[in-house]
């Protein structure tokens, strides 16, 4: 019996710094739903940068706090329930830095989705970057891409400034999101996949679209090999040395120029393995909604869902 307990309390431990990591997730949320400034604003880091759905949003903690703090104290808080929730902890024995992807129900908005990265600090895990989408279905993606296009060529979105790659590994992680683009455009199969993690996991525009690298493989290499590619042109990008002793997790988000459905967003993490070469852990796409259009659109988006 006291070998089974000492097993037991082992596996509680292996398991809870994700747990831990998650909780604070869901109680990030919760504070938000119940407008509570103060427990709301416990779940963010001190370096917090938050990227909302339009690619001009982009805050660092005292802005986000600044722009919640009217909505919170008139009690209009933003009920944001996830549906779905993966949570990875970073390489590094500290165990204090981990990446999610989340699906969430919003009362608002339906369904949107989030990426980012969690720092623990001494029991606390807090969010270091979150960035919000509104996953746009496949049978619509067409023609609501065409319509934030004419948008934003009327009325331009200007992307927010972002952090510049001014670490060695930092600008290693532009380097493999460079590879990635040009080998997409290219139709190399081969060198694409490469680039990826063997655990990787590749979202898409789609809210059913989460893949392990295999699935997305499956699904890309027909193109491929038909000498069909995609080019996404990254414009603007910024990216995130993790706070680990390892120097060994980046994770970034950028915007893109898509020529056939227009702004895009990627987001994830860059991860440096035990061989010392850097690969992609997480890639997730989005067509970025501007504020203007958010609320007629994703109203579209629940009614096709019903």
């Amino acid at each position: 019996m006291s070998l089974l307990l000492v097993a037991v309390a082992a596996l509680s431990l292996q398991t809870a710094p994700q747990d831990q990591a998650a909780a604070a997730l869901t109680d990030l949320h919760a504070a938000a739903a119940r407008s509570d400034a103060e427990a709301w604003a416990a779940r963010l880091a001190p370096d917090l940068v938050w990227v909302g759905n339009e690619t001009s949003e982009r805050w660092d903690r005292d802005a986000f706090l600044g722009f919640a703090a009217p909505v919170f104290a008139r009690g209009a808080g933003w009920v944001y329930a996830a549906r779905e929730r993966h949570v990875t902890l970073a390489p590094d024995p500290c165990a204090c830095v981990a990446w999610f992807d989340e699906v969430l129900d919003s009362e608002t908005y339906g369904t949107a989705r989030g990426e980012g990265l969690l720092v623990r600090d001494g029991a606390d895990w807090r969010v270091l970057r979150y960035a919000l989408s509104y996953p746009i279905p496949n049978d619509l993606a067409g023609a609501m891409t065409t319509e934030i296009r004419a948008f934003e060529t009327a009325t331009p979105v200007i992307d927010a400034p972002g952090e510049a790659a001014d670490t060695p590994e930092e600008r290693a992680a532009a380097r493999v999101l460079d590879a990635l683009h040009r080998e997409a455009a290219e139709a190399d199969g081969a060198a694409y996949f490469d680039l990826f993690a063997p655990d990787a996991v590749y979202i898409g525009t789609d809210v059913t679209e989460r893949w392990s690298i295999a699935e997305f493989r499956g699904y890309a290499e027909p193109y491929f090999n038909r000498g069909q590619g995609w080019t996404y042109t990254p414009r603007s990008r910024s990216l995130t040395l993790a706070p680990l002793a390892c120097r060994c997790v980046v994770w970034f988000d950028e915007a893109l120029d898509s020529a056939s459905y227009g702004t895009s967003r990627g987001t994830g993490v860059v991860v440096r393995g035990a061989d010392g070469r850097w690969r992609i852990a997480l890639y997730a796409l989005t067509f970025p909604i501007p504020n203007a259009l958010a609320r007629d659109m994703t109203a579209r988006i629940r009614a096709a869902a019903e």
